[in-house]
C-alpha cells in the first residue's frame, strides 16, 4: 500500500528508538512481542490525536437524520465517530456521544421530536497510513514519548524527545473545531440580539 510520509512500520520502529530497541522489519499485530507493545502506544496515540478533530479526520456540518420510530441519531461504526458537537443550527445544542448514539445533554435524551436532521462536526477515527503526512509524525512521537517513558527511565532520553514533539506539534495545522467553549455559554443568536 502506498503511503504519504511514514507508514505504520515506520512509526513503530520510531517508538522502539526511544528505548534503544534494534528495527524491526514486520509487525506483530496483536502479539506479545515488544514491536506489538509499541504498536499498541502507536495505536492509543493514533485515536487519542484522532478525538482532538483535525483537517484531515474532521467533517463539518454533517446532517444526521433521526430514524423511525425511535427518532434517535445512530452514528456510523465504521470508521468510528470520537467526537461531536453540533453544529450550524444545531451548533448551541450540548450534543455528546452515549454508546452509539448522540445525546441532548440539555434535554436529557436521544429522542431528538421529529425526523427532521440534526447537523453535527464529527471526528473520525483513521487508520495510521490514512492520517495527514505531519500528524504522523506527531502521533508517532507522542507514541515514542509514551512508550519511553513506560519502558525506560532515562530523563535526558525523555527531554529529547519532549523537545521533538513540542517541534513536530508547533507546525501541524489545527482544525479548532473542538477547542473548548465556555461552560454554560449562551446560544450565539442570543448573544447577538442582547
Amino acid at each position: 500500500m502506498a503511503s504519504n510520509g511514514m507508514t505504520k512500520l515506520d512509526a513503530v520502529n520510531m517508538v522502539l528508538s526511544g528505548i534503544n530497541e534494534y528495527r524491526v522489519t514486520s509487525l506483530d499485530t496483536g502479539g506479545t512481542s515488544v514491536q506489538s507493545d509499541a504498536e499498541r502506544y502507536l495505536d492509543d496515540s493514533t485515536r487519542y490525536f484522532c478525538a482532538m478533530g483535525w483537517p484531515c479526520n474532521t467533517r463539518r456540518s454533517a446532517a444526521f437524520t433521526p430514524s423511525n420510530p425511535s427518532l434517535e441519531v445512530t452514528l456510523p461504526t465504521s470508521p468510528a465517530v470520537l467526537r461531536i458537537r453540533g453544529a450550524g443550527p444545531d451548533q448551541h445544542r450540548n450534543l455528546v456521544i452515549r454508546g452509539t448514539k448522540v445525546y441532548d445533554a440539555d434535554l436529557g435524551t436521544t429522542n431528538f421530536g421529529s425526523n427532521a436532521a440534526i447537523f453535527l462536526d464529527i471526528a473520525e477515527i483513521l487508520d495510521f497510513e490514512d492520517l495527514d503526512p505531519m500528524l504522523k509524525e506527531l502521533v508517532a512521537k507522542h507514541a515514542q514519548q509514551q512508550f519511553a517513558r513506560r519502558f525506560s527511565s532515562s530523563q535526558l532520553a525523555d527531554a529529547f524527545i519532549s523537545q521533538e514533539l513540542s517541534i513536530v506539534d508547533a507546525i501541524n495545522p489545527r482544525e479548532g473545531t473542538f477547542t473548548m467553549r465556555p461552560l454554560f455559554s449562551q446560544p450565539q443568536q442570543q448573544q447577538q440580539q442582547g
